[in-house]
């Protein structure tokens, strides 16, 4: 990195399997991210401790202390927890840019990220980064959760996307199960207000500028359902919510799935399969679109670079398992 680049930064609100949160670390630790901020949704999260030797990480244990002092107390809805921690990370981070993630994403980029946002315009606010979704392919055998290629979302006619993939296609949103819109880039130091997705000026009179990456040079790579087990949990977890009266209400294809997930929860692992596994058929089809990527993901050597004398599992089993043991409880939802 030159003097000339800016410095960027990276925030997460994360509940997940410790290796999961390792990767995420390393990967973008690797990139070149000046800061990783981690805010751990449960208190007694072990990441505190496995990151403890990295002094560009900071973690928060989000207990009651937390939410007190950025003036409120816990949000029952985990995106407004999401967005409370980030828009505190905004407030504290010394880098130049900081981008709002979850565990499961991932920058892509061709080109250093800082070279990316070196090319932005002083006036632009925001950098839009395009999301390209983790598809599995049929008949491989994983060995880890991040194997696999991306499929990039529709943007053009809805009968394009039908042809792919047929009926399920109204169980995607341009052609991805998770979200479509990509996550952003912000500068820092500015008026403006994180949200999930996008920011917002805080400033009546200030016109927010946001620009585009082009989509071969930053992408979000993004592990919608690490496993079919995972991506089962998430759709109960938002069902449960619901019922709970603590979530917000769902988005149309993410309604869709969950009641198919409800209407037979014997068949998870099949509808999984449908909106997660793409055959050669679709694999071309996508292709011609140019909405198929296979970049080199490879997490191992980052994470032998930043947690060497550490046993991190990626094995699907493993997630499982701990998903089994601390989340037993949305899981039980499915079947009351």
């Amino acid at each position: 990195m030159t003097l000339s680049e800016p410095t960027w930064a990276v925030v997460a609100t994360v509940d997940e399997p410790l290796a999961v949160v390792q990767t995420f670390v390393a990967w973008h630790l690797s990139l070149g991210a000046a800061h990783v901020y981690l805010y751990c949704d449960r208190p007694n999260d072990p990441v505190q401790a496995a990151v403890a030797h990295l002094p560009r990480v900071s973690v928060v244990i989000c207990d009651d202390a937390h939410w007190l002092r950025i003036g409120k107390s816990r949000p029952r809805r985990h995106q407004v927890r999401q967005v409370a921690n980030a828009r505190d990370a905004y407030a504290r981070t010394d880098a130049d840019w900081l981008v709002h993630i979850d565990a499961d994403e991932f920058l892509w980029s061709h080109a250093t990220v800082a070279q990316q946002l070196s090319a932005v315009s002083g006036t632009t606010d925001c950098l839009i980064i395009p999301v390209a979704e983790r598809v599995h392919l049929e008949g491989a055998q994983n060995e880890t959760i991040f194997e696999g290629a991306f499929r990039r979302p529709f943007v053009s006619s809805i009968t394009k996307g039908r042809a792919v993939f047929g009926p399920d296609y109204s169980m995607t949103y341009k052609g991805l199960a998770g979200h479509a819109q990509g996550k952003v880039f912000v500068r820092t130091g500015r008026p403006l207000r994180l949200s999930i997705h996008r920011a917002r000026s805080t400033d009546p009179e200030c016109e927010l500028g946001s620009e585009r990456a082009d989509c071969d040079q930053l992408e979000l790579l993004h592990f919608d359902g690490l496993t079919s087990l995972q991506w089962t949990f998430k759709l109960a977890r938002m069902a449960h919510a619901l019922v709970k009266k603590g979530g917000m209400p769902p988005s149309p294809h993410r309604r869709k799935q969950a009641n198919a997930l409800l209407a037979d929860p014997d068949k998870a692992d099949e509808i999984y399969h449908r909106l997660k596994t793409a055959d050669e058929v679709q694999q071309t089809l996508l292709q011609a679109h140019d909405l198929w990527a296979s970049p080199a993901f490879d997490p191992m050597p980052p994470l032998q670079q930043w947690f060497p004398d550490q046993e991190i599992d990626l094995a699907p089993a493993a997630i499982d398992d701990w998903l089994r043991r601390n989340k037993r409880h949305i899981l039980m939802f499915l079947t009351e």
